[in-house]
């Protein structure tokens, strides 16, 4: 006997499904939907809690030109999506039903379901991204899309002044950051400000108002030239400043580590 399923068994049933989506059916071995079938991202699956068999059937693979429209059709969504300062909808506050990788992106960075909750932060299916509401006072100013889609943009951003996020009001040292939740995560230790990006917000000198400051941008090639040029603009504004490097995003990093590096 096969250890695999015939996909006439099943394949029709999993074409069904929208991506992501799973459902239970009826097996041909016995009685009862024991019958697992599933439109996955890397194609459709099968699996027989009865009899222990499975099966797999890998999307088509686009062809270049389908690959080229597609890049440009989320282009222009991309291009629509922040030109509307209002967030991105349907909005979705279950983080149980988010994709698996968007749930582990913000528990890594140590948010916990009621820190989720608290901060609005939800899931929306129609742009798949992450959505993370930023608020003055009980106001929403502004708004960040987190993506995982390589070929796409990593964050979203409305085509609005941006405003500095701010984690703390201890009053010392400020670490500036490029992203929110690494702001969230390096505020747990002392005051972290996120300037959504990695260039320097008008205003960000007067505001720090001469207080010390570390420059704690992401490992990347952007992250890394911001940090140059931040530190530049903020030596020559006076302001007493040093620039953080490690291998990882601030957010990846435990609160024990965070001191570490703030000690160096």
């Amino acid at each position: 006997m096969s250890d695999y399923l015939d996909p006439s068994e099943w394949l029709h049933l999993a074409q069904q499904l929208d991506r992501g989506d799973k459902a239970s059916h009826r097996h041909t071995c016995g009685e009862g939907q024991k019958l697992l079938v599933e439109n996955k991202e890397a194609g459709y699956a099968a699996w027989c809690y009865r009899c222990s068999m499975l099966g797999f059937v890998p999307h088509p693979k686009p062809s270049l030109a389908e690959r080229i429209a597609a890049l440009r059709a989320a282009k222009k969504a991309d291009e629509e999506e922040q030109a509307d300062p209002r967030p991105p909808m349907p909005a979705n506050f279950d983080v149980s039903t988010w994709p698996s990788y968007a749930q582990v992106w913000l528990y890594k960075a140590g948010l916990s379901k009621p820190m989720i909750a608290e901060r609005g932060i939800y899931w929306c299916e129609r742009i798949k991204r992450v959505v993370i509401p930023i608020l003055n006072g009980s106001t929403l100013c502004y708004w960040q899309a987190r993506g995982f889609e390589p070929e796409r943009p990593k964050y979203l951003n409305p085509k609005v002044d941006k405003p500095i996020y701010k984690m703390g009001d201890r009053g010392g040292l400020v670490v500036i950051t490029e992203d929110i939740l690494s702001a969230v995560k390096v505020g747990q230790v002392c005051d972290a400000w996120s300037i959504l990006g990695t260039s320097m917000p008008e205003g960000l000198p007067m505001a720090l108002n001469a207080r010390s400051v570390a420059i704690w941008l992401d490992p990347d090639k952007a992250g890394r030239n911001g940090a140059g040029k931040l530190y530049r603009g903020l030596s020559a504004a006076g302001i007493p400043v040093r620039v953080i490097r490690s291998d990882m995003d601030p957010k990846c990093y435990s609160r024990s580590q965070i001191e570490e590096f703030l000690a160096c």
